[in-house]
């Protein structure tokens, strides 16, 4: 059976979901007792996933919030059978959400 856009669709609306889910749950630890600044004294020069006020830790969870929006957006034009925009609103959602798992990947370990 071959892979319907309606399905697409619904798959680029669940994963930004379950992203959206998992990227709140690590912007709320961030770096928790490793971060520099706490209970420890301030030292600059360290990778920026060890301060928790790092505007890097926002920008990834605005990311994760717009590809959600993005994907829930399109879900409800897939309902309304409004096909071209739903197909690009998943595809800005899927990219988004790509682009959030390479930056999370790539991001210096905490620590």
């Amino acid at each position: 059976m071959s892979w319907s856009w309606r399905r697409a669709v619904k798959l680029v609306a669940a994963s930004s979901l379950i992203l959206l889910i998992w990227g709140l749950n690590r912007d709320a630890e961030r770096c928790e007792q490793d971060c520099y600044g706490t209970y420890r004294t301030y030292d600059p020069g360290h990778a920026w996933t060890n301060y928790p006020d790092a505007w890097q830790w926002d920008a990834q969870s605005a990311m994760v919030g717009v590809a959600f929006l993005l994907g829930a957006a399109a879900f409800v034009f897939m309902l309304a059978d409004r096909r071209r925009l739903a197909v690009r609103l998943a595809a800005a959602a899927a990219a988004l959400d790509a682009g959030y798992l390479v930056w999370v990947v790539l991001s210096p370990p905490i620590g």
